[in-house]
């Protein structure tokens, strides 16, 4: 069975902005660009047909959907990292 899952750094990004609330501060955590973390979340939302985000004054605010997707998102990062966190020890 072949996953489809949009690119991660997407979802990466959109997480990041998520918490941060800002796009701008994502991009600096990720160590990229406002521009490619940008890029990335418009691309996503093309991807699943819907805004994600709201977006003012260098701000973002998740929309419906976007509140939709980041529990299980954040879920499954939080379960990523544990992994990597029981391989360390």
């Amino acid at each position: 069975m072949r996953r489809v899952l949009p690119p991660l750094n997407a979802l990466r990004g959109f997480e990041a902005a998520t918490r941060r609330q800002s796009v701008r501060e994502a991009a600096e955590e990720l160590c990229l660009t406002h521009p490619a973390v940008s890029y990335q979340i418009r691309g996503l939302e093309e991807r699943v047909g819907v805004k994600l985000f709201e977006r003012s004054k260098g701000r973002v605010k998740l929309t419906e959907a976007g509140r939709r997707l980041l529990v299980p998102l954040s879920e499954a990062f939080d379960r990523i990292d544990g992994a990597f966190a029981a391989l360390r020890t």
